[in-house]
């Protein structure tokens, strides 16, 4: 197992960075929309719904991405863009409610097919139109790379303190290894990564203050997309949301604090700017 999740990593990790430095913004919004459809389809079957069902929540949300490009284009700088990337930001902290009670009150919400369905629309949709828009910017490619590294920052602190600090657990009933003290740690990591990124991109002090507290938020809501695929899995009794990564589990176990950062990310370079 650990061989196949090194292999998967040596292979998948330097396509990624290649794939969002060298694709124009089309190819990169065409290759995030196509993990995401696959992303679907595992997001269908935590909500228990049998292949036909699947299969049309796939169409679902591949309609939602092809109105909003139709809409917008790759960078979705238009409203529609904004719309969901707005009712994107909205669930992460909405959805933080529900993870601090459950599974109290999962039945009655996410736990419903109607709700599921279309938190699952707007979380999906979401991250086509945040990369694509960061994508098209000025640096966009090294933009998404330095979210990347405060999303891996984050995940490696909080497992470094975690492992070695690891006292209070953070929300036991969805993620019973998680410490509040892998929290801090992934959230100081983030910070450093984010300070690190704004100083090579050659941006003012102000602005790599500005990055250095953009990492701490990337942090939080890369831990609230982590839980949220973790309430998911555990009210589905799965254990990975599917296979698509051999060793890693599937895109929604790789790539949940991906998809619940990026919209908070253009969040951030807008007030930035």
């Amino acid at each position: 197992m650990l061989k196949t999740r090194i292999l998967t990593a040596l292979v998948a990790l330097p396509l990624a960075i290649a794939a969002i430095i060298w694709l124009p913004t089309g190819g990169v919004v065409a290759a995030v929309a196509a993990l995401m459809l696959v992303g679907a389809w595992e997001w269908a079957c935590m909500m228990g719904a049998d292949r036909g069902q699947r299969a049309l929540f796939v169409a679902l949300v591949a309609l939602v991405i092809g109105v909003l490009w139709a809409l917008a284009g790759p960078v979705f700088a238009g409203v529609s863009g904004t719309l969901i990337i707005g009712a994107a930001c909205a669930f992460w902290v909405a959805v933080i409610a529900l993870l601090a009670r459950f599974p109290s009150g999962w039945a009655a919400t996410l736990g419903q097919p109607g709700w599921a369905t279309l938190a699952g629309c707007i979380v999906l949709g979401a991250p086509v139109a945040a990369l694509g828009y960061i994508h098209h910017l000025d640096h966009g490619a090294w933009l998404i790379l330095v979210l990347c590294f405060m999303i891996w920052g984050a995940d490696t602190g909080a497992y470094i303190a975690g492992k070695t600090l690891g006292q209070r657990k953070l929300i036991p009933a969805v993620s019973p290894g998680k410490t509040l003290e892998g929290a801090y740690g992934g959230i100081a990591a983030a910070m450093v990564f984010g300070a690190l990124g704004a100083f090579v991109l050659d941006l003012s002090a102000l602005r790599i203050l500005g990055f250095t507290v953009m990492g701490a938020a990337i942090a939080l809501v890369s831990i609230v997309g982590d839980l949220t695929i973790s309430m998911f899995k555990r009210s589905a009794g799965l254990k990975d949301s599917g296979a698509f990564f051999p060793g890693h589990g599937g895109v929604l176990d790789r790539l949940d604090s991906l998809i619940a950062a990026a919209p908070w990310f253009v969040v951030g370079l807008w007030l930035l700017a």
